[in-house]
């Protein structure tokens, strides 16, 4: 038979062992071995990339996937012309299974191969009008190959393709396209282009000159660089937002090449008839929009035009196929955000809804200046006389109290902790919301996008200030609630797009695995071939191949590059070899590295002469012993060995650069030698040295070659960025996209209407006026913060544009900043610790070694010297020492221990003690012992009582209360202390009590236990250290010293050891610290990188003179540099200062607490804008002088996310391992936590429950029908969805008919629920108490009654008007009932479920570590001067303020803002200042502690406790996805049976087959198999009973097994659902198991060899009639009629 008489495989050949068809082969036994040996091998190549799918793949899998048209009916057989070739290249019997191996599957399209198509194509019509439609099985798609589809790379089993047959026509490779008027083309890179074979346009056939001339000029690789060059250089011209004069004609020719490649396009591929051509490509309209778009920009200078000369920069992803690539795996992953999408709106929605009914109009309370006369108590309405405007006044603005440096009045409140407004104003509701009015609850749409401003955590810290200022401090838990919830959500959305990235890098890792499988297939073939046919000439052709150069250039390697010359050389050359590669050089030129680098980082400003005379020393000595380095290896290795190493070449280039460098600055010397005649303590004008430049600094990364986890760093980086370069560029090209489109869009709204948002009428620092600015806005958006220029972009151009534009660009950066950090995530946890650094390592153990020695040597001889004086006789001990013993071995339990093995321990030990007793109560109670003679039975008896009184459930409990006592007395000691003099009086006598207690306890223990046993335990360390603080202080305040109150922030610690949950947590922390210190400490040194060129750039050029009366810098054209600065301060100006911001890069160890800044996004705008105005060392700043200077920033930003990302990888590395130690257990979970952990996972598997049975009572059965009918629950959710529509709509001014309305609709919907409660009550009777939604509803009904009907007398009497609106919010809990029926959200809020208890621990680990600081807080900074951040909101003077401040820290905001006013020194603040109230002098703080406490408490709650809960709901949403992927659960079976009723009425628990494939299109999901369905429903070999029926078991099976994934589980379903069948039809035990008398694969089999033999038949018989010419039998037929013989 010839390859193309048959459509498909045969049967036999893709069936596994257990689905062999029993139907003989067409072939030999012989043959037909060969057949299937064959289609074997060649499996790789056509198998899907899903390993889990190999197994279980059958012949219509394999064929048809999914939708495909797939035929099974032999064609008529076609006569290939003898140069076809294909007799030579395949068997005829082995042809029509797959395409042959190798590149001889190449042939060149010719007319003879279009004859060959259009003949298949004829012979296939023919035949198809006689087929019975019965026997085809229609699909929608064809079964094309996926590894041959356009536009991708030529598979390995095909080899490298010919020159001769790349970029020219061949024909197509896929046998799918055999059939079909295509061929393909091979372009660059092995890229596969497929073409039709129809006439393009009607005109051009596939052999027309011009049309083969198009394909190869579209397809070179010069074409394509020239377009993207071209569309370079439109994007250049995109970012001029007034182009000059000769950008229109560059514009009109760049037009023009794009309609030049579009009509290129249209030539070779035609217009738009046939599957490849040029319209029906989807990214080719976008050629099409670029054209006419470009054209209307170049003609019509419109503004409303201006957006569209963006789209030209879209073709960049039409060249570029790893963009498309990646936007499409993009929108596959974007997919499974859906559930997580739906949970958020939700909560969103929720969140703002309570904040719209707390808040509302609460935001427009501000401070307004009182008359002369009093009139508090008037309403808006009321006039005080005829010429006084009570409304005009307050709506006056300069009437409202503005604080300084604001552009927003003061808002206050009338709650009693509300804010206070100064003497002489009054707190009314006036004027506008704050910033420009966007700041609002007053609507549900302001309030969503602020709930959204909070979720997002950017400048959260101010809305709540704002809030707490005018609705009272108590409101700080709504905020609390809000941000921990939207720490969950982030986590879950950075756990849903993590799977959904492992996924599909999983998949893409199977097609390599595929492809390479496929191509080792073909090339251990290829070079079996080639050994058999070549074998005497394998030995020649080694031989020959190092002589494949010609012999002069061996010559010259020999001599030029090897340095091979002489005898002597070669030995001079093998003693340098042996030098460098001896371990203690390594470590020598490692030390030299390490000295280097400090040596930079100690440079700083100012610096005297002769400290900079030492540091240029330095340089030149370093770089002197870095050249020898590299002149020594290059002598020993030659320049053709040294230069393959890439550390090698490293060192190369920074030494060329330097010595470069000293050579353009060989005037420095003498310029040294002139300045360091002067003063030798005056500061040099130059801090950096000139010639210590950027390469120098790069020798820092040399570090890496020794250091095993900073080089994984390095690599880590450098191969994700290469792995990622598709990703990266996507984000790139979105930042410019939009850069481009925001200044084109923007741009004159913010030239035109820059008064609105500055007072001066000047472009601020953000805005839209030119590409650079808007690129950092974007880039600024991009990195979280928004709000504060969205508020500018739509006061200047409006709210729905800037909407849009800020929507757009928050999701797709957020969406691609998040997919690029947890890609680089996981791959930096997938990376391992490599071996280096060996010579290093053997340096170090010599040393070592020889230390060793040595000492041995020496200890030797002393022992040899005392050897003599030693008696060979031991000592004798007597009776006494030996009951000593005895007693010094008793032990107590340590309290923190289970009871159970406290009574082992016990149990054990006192065997050892005479006279003990080993019985012990429940109760711990001791039993009597009888007095022994002597004083240590007397001590024994002691330590025993005191050893069961600490056992005692009873003390332990008091002890614990004591200690949350003495911590809560801690919270008193504020500023107000002094003040409250009763308070003092108690806390001192309180003082007293819990000194004695505590040591008291502390002697216990000791005599209990004994020394060695309590200092050998690290929680009993933590005991006597916090213990010995209360002795010390009561000891210091007696001898009238002030010891530190911030040593008592150490006592909250003892709580650690009496929480079990917290023990857990903190041993779990304590496990991950050691493993990623290494990692931290290497990107600490990343970031010495940064801080020394943030030095070299920028030390010394932040000074600036200051005006200290307004808090203003002078302007450069008043003061140019530090001299005329102090002159003015010369001449008796005391309000002038030359001074420096209070975080500068002057010195490294200044500028990391600036980078913590700058890489937490918390006041590096302040040093940005101070960078970009710097001009030069002690001059005046000048506004943006210096604008690319912000460069730095944004380098180190995303540098600093990946070093994150590498820490939260070195963090997730060892809980990964503690997790599988534990046996998939929480690693943060108790023994009880576990317990219900387990819980929660055997949750997710809960079988069928027994429906609630319909009462017998005939009205009471309708009813019950009508409360389970699934429209009673839709109207139910309508009505629910109404109430919240309802609640939606209301605003601060509404009118009262608004009012009225939605009182009668909220009426409405409250009747509803009480007949819906009254209804279910009388259907569902008892049985309505047994589901916890319904008593959700009825709790929800109880309340939404009690706060519609008694609402006036609550609001009287009980609570305050504000709170009450909290009962009206109610009635929103009944929403969650939209989301019980989703999947994905149920998956979610399982896996968050699942976490809590591990999140609890955390959550009070993480309130420990907040009391604990804000204690430490309370007692060093209450008395800071109160400026930027610290207020009468934000401050250390309360145990409230600091838990407000340190729970904005924890979420990394404001943070800056507290540490500015820490970090002041004389003059900005007065040691000697009084404080009244308390005897403390002064409002300064210690800068060094405020850096160290707020860069401690950073590390500890965000990068451990925060980065651990999102570790955590990762980790369980793996494990709830996992499970829930083979879950069944009950409203699943429901759906199921309620869907088998419809087709079984008779419950005769069996279908017809032929209502199979309906009945699974009809089922829900996860069930349903949709249409087309059938070869699906064959390939399930379901069984079929007596009359074509097929039993309600078998299907169910097979669908949950389609579900499960795991047959013991289907199994197990089938079991429990035979076993209800059985209970409810008891005449299926008398009549049996019905007997299975086929299946449906079987019935396929026997269908289809039935449809071959009515062809044959039928063919034979026309034949037999026909005339003799005509009686030529096919072949086909001949083997059909054999095989049914």
């Amino acid at each position: 038979m010839d390859c193309s008489s048959w459509n498909v495989p045969m049967v036999t050949t893709f069936f596994n062992n257990n689905e062999q068809p029993q139907i003989d082969s067409l072939k030999g036994g012989r043959e037909r071995k060969k057949q299937v040996n064959l289609q074997h091998m060649q499996w790789t190549r056509i198998k899907p990339s899903t390993q889990a799918m190999r197994p279980k793949m059958t012949l219509f899998q394999f064929w048809g996937r999914e939708k495909e048209q797939l035929k099974l009916v032999p064609s008529q057989p076609t006569k290939s012309p003898s140069s076809s070739g294909h007799a030579g290249m395949q068997n005829a019997r082995t042809g029509p299974l797959l395409p042959p191996l190798g590149t001889d599957v190449f042939r060149h399209f010719t007319a003879v191969s279009l004859e060959e198509i259009q003949q298949r194509l004829g012979a296939k019509e023919k035949k198809g009008r006689g087929e019975d439609d019965k026997m085809e099985v229609t699909q929608e798609q064809g079964n094309s190959a996926g590894d041959l589809e356009s536009g991708k790379p030529l598979p390995p089993i095909y080899g490298d393709p010919p020159p001769e047959f790349v970029n020219t026509p061949i024909e197509d490779l896929d046998p799918f396209y055999r059939s079909q008027k295509t061929f393909l083309v091979l372009g660059r890179g092995r890229t596969i282009y497929r073409f039709n074979a129809d006439p393009a346009c009607c005109l051009l056939g596939p052999f027309n000159p011009l049309r083969t001339s198009a394909i190869k000029i579209l397809l070179h690789s010069f074409f394509g660089v020239f377009i993207l060059l071209t569309v370079l250089c439109n994007c250049a011209l995109m970012t001029m937002r007034r182009p000059p004069a000769w950008s229109k004609p560059v514009l009109f020719g760049i037009v023009a090449i794009y309609a030049l490649e579009v009509l290129l396009k249209v030539v070779a591929r035609g217009l738009c008839v046939g599957r490849f051509t040029f319209l029906r490509n989807p990214w080719n309209w976008l050629d099409v929009m670029v054209i006419i778009t470009a054209y209307l920009t170049a003609m019509v200078d419109s503004a409303n035009l201006s957006v569209l000369r963006v789209l030209p920069a879209l073709k960049i992803i039409l060249l570029m196929p790893g963009l498309r690539a990646t936007i499409g795996a993009l929108v596959q992953s974007l997919k499974s955000l859906c559930s997580v999408a739906i949970l958020t709106l939700l909560v969103l929605s929720g969140f703002a809804l309570v904040a719209l009914h707390l808040f509302m109009g609460t935001l427009r309370q501000k401070c307004v200046l009182m008359p002369g006369v009093s009139f508090t108590n008037l309403s808006a309405d009321d006039n005080l006389t005829s010429d006084f405007d009570f409304q005009q006044h307050i709506n006056n603005k300069a009437n409202h109290y503005y604080p300084p440096a604001s552009r927003d009045p003061l808002l206050c409140g009338n709650a009693s902790d509300a804010g206070l407004c100064p003497e002489g104003y009054v707190c009314l509701k006036t004027g506008s919301n704050p910033h420009f009015g966007y700041t609002s609850f007053d609507s549900f749409g302001w309030a969503f996008l602020t709930v959204f401003r909070l979720t997002t955590l950017d400048f959260w810290e101010n809305l709540m200030e704002l809030t707490l200022r005018a609705d009272g401090k108590s409101y700080a838990v709504f905020f609390v609630v809000v941000i921990l919830v939207s720490y969950h959500l982030v986590a879950l959305i950075v756990a849903v797009m993590a799977m959904a990235y492992a996924e599909q890098r999983q998949m893409h890792q199977d097609g390599l695995i595929d492809r390479q499988q496929a191509g080792s297939v073909y090339l251990s073939e290829k070079h079996q071939a080639s050994a058999d046919e070549k074998s005497p000439n394998v030995e020649q052709t080694v031989k020959e191949e190092p002589g494949s150069r010609p012999p002069r250039c061996d010559s010259f390697t020999q001599v030029c590059l090897k340095w091979n010359c002489c005898g002597c050389w070669r030995q001079c050359k093998l003693r340098l070899q042996r030098f460098v590669t001896d371990p203690f050089f390594d470590l020598g030129i490692t030390v030299c590295v390490i000295l280097n680098t400090i040596f930079m980082a100690m440079e700083h400003y100012p610096m005297t002469y002769r400290f900079y005379d030492m540091l240029s020393q330095a340089y030149l000595v370093f770089t002197a012993i870095f050249t020898a380095e590299v002149v020594i290896k290059l002598l020993a290795m030659g320049p053709y060995f040294y230069f393959q190493v890439g550390w090698n070449v490293f060192d190369s280039i920074i030494v060329t650069f330097n010595l470069l460098e000293l050579l353009l600055d060989w005037r420095l010397a003498g310029l040294f030698r002139v300045v360091s005649g002067g003063p030798q303590w005056q500061s040099v004008s130059s801090l950096i040295l000139p010639h210590c430049s950027f390469s120098a600094q790069m020798r820092i990364f040399k570090l890496a070659k020794s250091w095993p986890t900073f080089h994984r760093l390095l690599k880590t980086t450098g191969t994700s960025l290469l792995a990622l370069r598709h990703f990266i560029l996507l984000l790139a090209f979105v930042v410019f996209t939009f850069s481009a489109l925001g200044m084109h869009l923007f741009g004159d709204d913010y030239n035109d209407h820059v008064c609105r948002i500055s007072d001066d009428c000047t472009l601020p620092r953000w805005h839209m006026s030119d590409f650079f600015h808007t690129f950092l806005l974007v880039f600024r958006v991009i990195c979280g913060e928004w709000v504060e220029t969205l508020w500018d972009c739509m006061e200047v151009a409006g709210q729905t544009r800037c909407l849009i534009i800020y929507v757009m660009l928050l999701l797709v950066g957020k969406v691609l900043v998040l997919n690029l950090f947890l890609a680089f995530l996981i791959r930096s946890s997938n990376s391992r610790d490599e071996e280096g650094a060996d010579n290093l390592h053997i340096a170090l153990n010599r040393i070592i070694g020889a230390v060793i020695w040595t000492k041995a040597r020496v200890l030797g001889h002393l022992r040899s010297e005392k050897r003599e004086h030693i008696s060979l006789n031991p000592p004798e001990f007597s009776n006494d020492d030996v009951a000593h013993k005895e007693f010094l071995a008793l032990t107590f339990a340590n309290p923190e221990e289970p009871r159970s093995q406290r009574d082992e321990a016990s149990q054990q030990k006192g065997a050892e003690v005479p006279g003990g007793d080993d019985d012990d109560d429940d109760d711990g109670e001791c039993t009597d012992k009888k007095t022994s003679q002597g004083g240590r039975r007397i001590c024994l008896n002691l330590r025993l009582a005191c050893a069961c009184l600490l056992e005692k459930k009873s003390f332990q409990g008091f002890i614990t209360f004591m200690i949350l006592l003495s911590s809560a007395a801690l919270v008193f000691e504020d500023i107000y202390l002094e003040t409250r003099l009763l308070t003092m009086t108690i806390l001192e006598y309180a003082e007293k009590v819990f000194t004695c207690m505590f040591v008291l306890e502390l002697l216990l223990r000791w005599s209990a236990g004994g020394f060695k046993k309590f200092f050998t335990d690290p929680w009993c360390w933590l005991d006597f250290l916090v213990i010995g603080t209360f002795p010390l202080l009561l000891t210091a305040n007696a001898m009238g010293f002030s010891p530190p109150g911030a040593i008592k922030s150490l006592r909250p610690l003892r709580v650690l050891c009496r929480f079990e949950g917290m023990k857990v947590a903190l041993r779990t922390l304590l496990r991950v610290v050691p493993s990623c210190l290494d990692v931290l400490i290497a990107c600490v040194t990343f970031w010495l990188f940064f801080a020394i060129v943030g030095v070299h750039l920028f030390a010394g050029k932040f000074y600036y003179c200051l005006n200290a009366t307004d808090g203003q810098m002078f302007d450069r054209s008043h003061v140019r540099n530090k001299t005329e600065c102090l002159m003015l301060v010369q001449e008796n100006f005391t309000e002038v200062r030359w001074t420096n911001h209070k975080l500068n890069f002057d010195h490294v160890a200044i500028a990391y607490p600036a980078l913590l800044q700058v890489a937490t996004m918390k006041g590096w705008l302040d040093l940005m804008y101070a960078a970009m105005d710097i001009t030069e060392m002690e001059s005046q700043p000048e506004y943006e002088r210096s604008v690319y200077m912000s460069l730095y920033f944004v380098v180190f930003i995303i540098c600093g996310s990946l070093t994150l990302a590498f820490l939260v990888g070195a963090i997730m590395d060892p809980l990964k391992q503690q997790h599988s130690k534990l046996g998939g257990c929480g690693v943060f979970l108790t023994p009880e936590q576990t317990k219900y952990y387990q819980a929660m996972k055997a949750g997710t598997h809960r079988r069928p429950e027994s429906r609630v049975p319909r009462p017998k009572n005939k009205l009471q059965a309708l009813i019950f029908d009508l409360v389970t009918t699934p429209s009673f629950e839709v109207s139910v959710l309508v009505v629910i969805c109404l109430q919240v529509v309802a609640l939606m709509v209301e605003t601060d001014d509404q009118s009262m008919e608004k009012e009225f309305v939605l009182y009668w609709i909220n009426f409405a919907c409250v009747l509803f629920f009480a007949a819906e409660f009254v209804l279910k009550l009388a259907g569902l009777r008892r049985h309505y108490f047994s589901s916890g939604w319904n008593i959700f509803d009825f709790v929800i009904l109880i309340l939404s009654v009690l706060g519609m009907f008694l609402a006036d007398l609550i609001e009287k009497y009980f609570i305050s008007p504000t709170l009450f609106r909290v009962i009206r919010l109610i009635r929103i809990g009944r929403l969650p009932r939209l989301i019980r029926g989703a999947r994905g959200v149920r998956r979610l809020l399982l896996a968050s479920m699942m976490s809590l208890p591990a999140l609890f621990n955390l959550a009070l680990l993480l309130l420990l570590l907040m009391f604990t600081f804000a204690i430490f807080g309370m007692n060093s900074f209450a008395h800071v001067r109160k400026g930027a951040m610290i207020n009468d909101v934000f401050n250390f003077e309360t145990f409230g303020n600091s838990m407000i401040c340190l729970l904005t820290v924890t979420t990394l905001a404001g943070w800056d803002g507290l540490l500015d006013p820490i970090m002041d020194t004389p003059p900005d603040c007065h040691p000697q200042a009084e404080n009244p109230g308390t005897h403390m002098m002064g409002d300064c703080a210690s800068p060094l502690v405020g850096v160290i406490f707020f860069s401690s408490y950073i590390a500890l709650s965000f990068l451990l406790l925060v980065n651990m809960c999102i570790v955590i709901v990762m980790e369980n949403f793996d494990i709830a996805a996992e499970e829930s992927a083979r879950e069944v659960c009950k409203m699943d079976l429901e759906k199921f049976g309620e869907t088998w009723e419809r087709f079984d009425p008779q419950a005769s628990q069996s279908i017809h087959y032929s209502q199979l494939s309906d009945f699974c299109d009809a089922l829900p999901d996860p069930l349903r198999i949709p249409k087309p369905n059938r070869i699906k429903l064959v390939s399930m070999d379901l069984p079929l009973l007596a009359g074509d029926q097929i039993d309600r078991a078998d299907v169910l099976q097979a669908l949950a097994a389609q579900v499960l994934e795991d047959p013991g589980e289907a199994d197990h379903l089938k079991a429990k659902t035979e076993g209800k069948l059985v209970a409810r039809i008891p005449s299926k035990v008398k009549l049996g198991c019905p007997e299975r008398v086929s299946s449906t694969l079987t019935r396929k089999r026997e269908d289809v060899a039935a449809g071959v033999i009515q062809r044959a038949y039928r063919r034979h018989t026309v034949k037999m009639a026909a005339t003799p010419g005509e009686k030529m039998m096919d072949e086909a037929d001949v083997l059909a009629s054999r095989a049914l013989r």
